[in-house]
Order: structure tokens, then sequence, then C-alpha cells
């Protein structure tokens, strides 16, 4: 009830223009709540209901409401989850296909559609509602098997080449063909005319105005990736079709779309094809296409699972190190087990990929075929001018196989994470884990679970992790946790906490700990504490033998000096509770923030400048020797000559660069901190000597007046003038 009421407060607040619900089934009650409130709100532009539990009524009554509800300014809904079914997507299309102002995001994942009915209806709604053609940004409709198994997938086709403007576009799961062909009609306009910037898509440019005097052409035969040119490929930037297949006949030949459409992307980050059965020839055309592509970089590809097998391995030994555009490649799980030496050579000549996964792929029954492999990928990672960053091997079955690549991360300086899981490397590969933890200072990440690792082995690395300071992640190892905890609990679950502290340790520390924090119990052992205690004894034994003497002549010294020895006293009691201030280690979230927003700005600034510094190159070639640049695809070359060698400069690091920056200046603070208060209290000491000289020397005078032998009655040297302690200490030197 008391979310219902939150709801209903939603109606007429004008301040909140998101509501989420994830994972949370919503009752009647409530979900009478949101439609009362999706009919009154005036602000509401984001609505997530994921999971929620609702149903095709909700659906329809929620279109409903929309369709009577001019003023809404919606244009966020995300569905995904739900059993809208058929029923409720008809509904919803409807509504969609009507709206004014169109839609920026639509997520209908797992939403139990069926082909015809229902995903049909929702892509022809879509595609007739002129709003989306430029509104649209985001749409998943994945999860929902068999709702493009068909051939005729012209309603996704003519939404794909109608929509310019999307960005994030996920089909994974539905059983769609990449290889379907359509033609659908398509409205051209006699009044007016776009500039095309490719001349197989003359037809795009005369959809534009509405109202005009218009015709009805048949669109040429195109493919999915064929309706992306046309429609979205300078905004495209995440593409998932995953767990689909390429074709539901038999491949006779490979549409050109495929190279067309990644020679021309303007913008992809993230592609993933995995699950997808590929014919070798696609993959090529993917990779020519990409290879041709100078207008992105940074690409994550996911090729996993595709059964690329000996011919796929062969396209991409050929064309991997030439597609500079990919950054991130995952070929996990593709049957290239005899292939994978001359794979892992051709991906060391790239000089882009930083983040490889290549797990499932060592089913080698040859030991030394094995080690041979793995000592290639050791090699790749140990040259001087590799930007590989990342490495994965999971769920590969390397038994002690792993102790290969685990012996050489104690020299190695290019990867910050590593991915061994589901390796059975057992106790063994634990302790070359811990002894490589030890050494190693530039990984950032290990995932490692499922290697039948005991509570022994946990505990190994644990105990190499407290003298590693910069792995930053370590998710828990749960598989091998969960069984080492039924044999041994007590050994597991210290493991797990000291693996945790440590980590967690190296997530907060600033500053480097065997130096800065010293100074805990530096000076309160040194020497000088010593001292002070020596001579505050000796004035006393010549305060108690002036006490006993008759007369009042050393009065005044002796309360002068039984206050110096009070004050000592009290300035060496306090001390500890100095020190420990001294060396907390300085925290301020409004500075950090600050730091971080100036590391950003930083960033970003670095960028443009490097774009600066290849243009006035360029410009500076241009200008000397203009026959020679002017010439076909030299200034390419030129381009990417340069984008080579800033990848040798390792410029992507920048970030990296940056973000050691806020460290160093908190390191820095700390150190200040703890140099003014090493510096106060070695203030207070000396002031404290002093004092405590004077009062000795004044009473020392009075002494021989009373009968007294001096020299009998001074203390001997508590130590050499060699142990003296030094004034003006720095922290790093304690």
């Amino acid at each position: 009830r008391d979310v219902a009421l939150s709801v209903a407060a939603l109606s007429f607040n004008l301040w909140f223009t998101k509501l989420s619900c994830k994972d949370f089934r919503l009752n009647q009650e409530i979900s009478e709540q949101l439609l009362y409130m999706l009919s009154k709100s005036v602000t509401l532009e984001e609505l997530v209901l994921e999971n929620s539990g609702l149903k095709a009524d909700f659906a329809q009554r929620m279109a409903q409401v929309l369709s009577n509800h001019p003023d809404s300014v919606l244009h966020t809904i995300n569905l995904a989850g739900n059993q809208l079914e058929d029923r409720g997507i008809v509904a919803f299309s409807q509504h969609v296909k009507k709206s004014p102002k169109g839609l920026q995001s639509l997520s209908l994942a797992r939403t139990m559609l069926t082909a015809k009915a229902g995903m049909s209806t929702l892509c022809k709604a879509l595609a007739d509602n002129k709003a989306i053609g430029s509104s649209l940004r985001h749409l998943d409709l994945s999860g929902n098997p068999g709702t493009l198994a068909g051939d005729d997938i012209s309603n996704l086709q003519s939404l794909l080449h109608q929509c310019h403007s999307i960005s994030h576009l996920s089909l994974a799961s539905t059983d769609c063909p990449l290889d379907a062909v359509s033609t659908y009609p398509l409205s051209t306009s006699h009044s007016s005319s776009h500039t095309i910037s490719h001349p197989s898509s003359a037809v795009q440019g005369a959809t534009a105005l509405a109202g005009s005097s218009s015709t009805w052409l048949t669109s040429p035969p195109l493919q999915l990736f064929g309706a992306l040119v046309h429609g979205c490929h300078t905004s495209l930037v995440h593409l998932d079709l995953s767990k689909n297949v390429y074709s539901h006949k038999r491949v006779k030949t490979i549409s050109p779309d495929i190279k067309e459409f990644f020679s021309q992307a303007c913008a992809l980050r993230h592609v993933s094809l995995a699950g997808t059965k590929l014919p070798a020839d696609a993959v090529r055309s993917l990779l020519q296409g990409l290879s041709d592509n100078s207008h992105i970089s940074d690409l994550h590809l996911d090729l996993s699972s595709c059964e690329l097998r000996s011919a796929g391995a062969q396209v991409i030994q050929d064309l991997i190190p030439d597609a500079s555009s990919i950054s991130n490649l995952d070929l996990s799980d593709n049957g290239f087990d005899p292939d994978m030496v001359t794979l892992v050579l051709s991906i060391g000549r790239s000089k882009s990929i930083r983040h490889v996964s290549l797990g499932k792929n060592f089913n080698i029954k040859s030991k030394e075929g094995l080690l041979d492999i793995l000592h290639r990928i050791v090699q790749l990672t140990q040259e001087d001018d590799c930007p590989l960053q990342s490495l994965s091997v999971a769920e590969s079955r390397l038994k002690l196989g792993t102790n290969v690549l685990l012996s050489a991360l104690g020299s190695n300086t290019s990867l910050i994470a590593l991915d061994i899981s589901g390796n059975a490397m057992g106790d063994t590969g634990a302790k070359m884990l811990a002894k490589a933890l030890q050494i190693n200072t530039k990984l950032r990440t290990v995932v490692w679970d499922r290697n039948n690792t005991t509570a022994h082995g946990l505990l190994e690395v644990a105990q190499a992790l407290e003298r590693n300071y910069t792995l930053k992640s370590m998710p828990l190892p749960m598989s091998d946790v969960a069984q080492a905890y039924r044999n041994n609990p007590e050994k597991t679950e210290e493991a797990v906490h000291k693996l945790q502290s440590c980590l967690t340790r190296n997530q907060l520390r600033r500053t480097l700990p065997a130096q800065t924090f010293r100074l805990q119990q530096g000076i309160l052992t040194t020497s000088s504490e010593q001292m002070v205690n020596e001579i505050c004894l000796s004035v006393q034994k010549h305060v108690d033998i002036l006490s006993a003497c008759p007369g009042r002549e050393a009065e005044v010294d002796i309360i002068c000096a039984e206050e110096a020895i009070r004050n000592a006293n009290l300035s060496i009691s306090i001390l500890p509770l100095l020190y420990e201030a001294g060396s907390t280690p300085y925290q301020n979230g409004k500075l950090q923030h600050k730091l971080e927003c100036l590391t950003e700005e930083a960033s970003q600034t670095c960028g443009r400048e490097i774009q600066a510094i290849m243009q006035a190159a360029l410009d500076t070639a241009h200008s000397l020797c203009p026959a020679v640049v002017q010439k076909s695809g030299v200034r390419d070359q030129l381009v990417n000559a340069m984008s080579e060698r800033i990848y040798l400069q390792d410029h992507l690091n920048l970030s990296v660069v940056l973000d050691q920056m806020i460290t160093d200046v908190f390191s820095k603070l700390n150190e200040i901190k703890l140099s003014v208060t090493a510096a106060m209290a070695d203030c207070i000491v000396d002031a404290v000597l002093g004092e405590l000289t004077i009062a000795q020397c004044k009473l020392a005078e009075s002494l021989p007046k009373q009968g007294f032998d001096l020299p009998a009655l001074l203390p001997e040297p508590a130590e050499d003038d060699a142990t003296m302690p030094a004034r003006g200490r720095n922290p790093p030197d304690l």
C-alpha cells in the first residue's frame, strides 16, 4: 500500500521525471495507481517496469490511457520481462503508431510475442509513425524466440531503413535470419531531395516531406544489414544480433551489404554476433568492412560460439591485423583448437587489440601442442610494444597448463586483467598465482573461480595478497569457496576474510603503506623521549636533594623545576594522540570530486589536443609536399601511421595517468599532514628539553652552595650523539 500511495503522489508531482521498478511484482492496487499516474502526469519522461509481473491487460489499458493524454511527455518505455503477449503488444502498437512525439527508447524484450500478430504489428506501427524515424534511439526486442524466424521481415527492415537516429539495437534471441531479403514500398516525394552518402541509397531522400505529391516505388531487395546501411549507419553504437541464425537456407553467396555496413558505420562501439553460426565468408565481409573503416575505433567485437572452426580461423588470421578499429575481441568457443598457434600469432600482429578472450579453444590432445600454444600467448604478452591489457582463457580446462601463464606474470608489464576461471588448476595453480601476485604490480583484476581450489590454496592466495598493494578486483571464487567450506570451514573463512580485507585496503589506499604510516610508532620509541625521561629523573633527583636542605635560597628554582617536570610529562603523554592523528589517511570528499571533474576535463582536452596535433602534422605535410599528399590513399596512410604511433605512445592510458594523479595528490597531502605532525612533535620535544635543561642548570648552581659534589649527581648520557634523533623528519624517511 505504501508503494501504491507513493506512485499516486507522482500523478501531480512536478519534480520527478523517471519511475523505475525492476524485479518487483506489482499487485493490482499498484497497477491501478500506475495507470492513474500515467493519465495525469505532465513531467514523467521515463517509465521502467521490468520483470514486474504485468499482463496483457495492463498493456492494453496503458495504451488507452496514453492515447487519451496528449500532454504526456513520456519518451522512454521499458516493459521487458512481462508476459504482455500479442494482445498487449497489438494494443500498445496502436498507441505507438499515433503518438505525435514518437519515442526515444523502447524495450519489449522477453514479452512472449509471436511472429505475425505481435512483432510484425509492432514494427509496422513504429515504421508508420514518421516521428519515430528521427526520435527513436534505443530499441530492444531481444529474448522473443521465433518472432523474426520467417524469411519475410519486411516490417522490421522498413523500420530500420527509416530510422536514422537509432544508437542501440538488440535483436538477440529472435531467430532473425541475417540474410533474409525483403522488398517493401517506399513513398518518394517530387518536391525535395536529400544529400545521399551512398549511391545505392538514392531512394532514401525521396521520403522527406509529407503532404507533397508522391508516388510509390518498390525498393531494391535488402538484407538486414542493407536496411542498416540505408537507415542508421551513422548513429548506431550498440548492435546485438547474438543467438540468431545467419540463414534458414543453404548459403551460396554473401550479401555485399555486410561489408558495406561495417565499412560505413560511423559510431559503432559494440557488435555481438555471439551464438550465431556464421559462414567464414560472412566473417570475411565483416572484417574487410572494418579494415576499410577509418571512422570508428575502440570496437568490442563478440564472435564467441559462432562455430567458425578452421575456415573462420584462417579468415581471422588473414584480416585481423588490418582491422585497427577492434580493441576488444571475443573468440571463445569456436573450435579453433588446431589453429590456435597461428591465430595467436596473428592477434600479436594487431596494434589495436587490448582485450582478447580465447577460452574453450584448447581441446588439444597433445601435451606438447598445448604447451606450445600457451608459450605463444606468454610471448605475445611479453613483447615490448604489446598493446594487450586483458586476457581471458576461461573455461578451457587447462589444468596444470595454467601454470605456464601464471609463471610469466611476475615479469609481465602489460596485462592489467586476467581471467583464468574454469581451468581446474587446483592448489598447485593457486600456489603459482600466489607467487605471481607477490611480485606483479601491474595486474588490477584477476578472476579465478571453478579451479578446484581447496581451503589451503585459497589461504595461500590470500596471504600473497597481504604483500600486494596494486590488485583492485578479485571476485570471490564462490564455487571453490563453497566446496572448500564444506571440508574446512575455519581455514576457508580465514582465507575469505583476508582476501576481502586486502582488496578493500587496496581499493581505499591513497598512500604507500610501508612508509607513510610508520610515524605512529616512530618518535615514541626514539631516543628523544628517552632523553626527556632521563633528564626528568635527573632534575627530580636535584629537587629531592635541595628540598631536604634547610633554608629557602633555592625555593624558586625548585618550583620552576617541578613545573618543568609536569609540563614534560604532560607533553610526552599527549604525543601518541598527536601521532595517531597525523598518521590517519587524509580524506576529503569535496576535494576528490573536484579532482575527478578536473581529470575528466583534462582527458577530454588531451583527446582534442591529440587530434589537433595530428591535423597540424597533416596540414604541414600538405603544405610542404602537396603533390604527394594529394595522391590517392596517401592521406589515409598518413593518418593510420600516426594512429599506430599514438598507440605505441600509450595515449589510450591517459585516463590511468590522470587517475593516478588523484592518488598522487592525496599521497602528497598525507605526506604534508605527517610532516606537519612530525614538525610539531619535534618542537614540543625541543621545548620540553629546553625547559628541563634550564631548570637543571639553575638547580646545579645551587648544589655546591649546599655542599654537594655536582659530578656525582649528573646522569650518565643515555646514548651517543650518533644515535640522537634528527630534527625535521620527513615521513618517507621514517
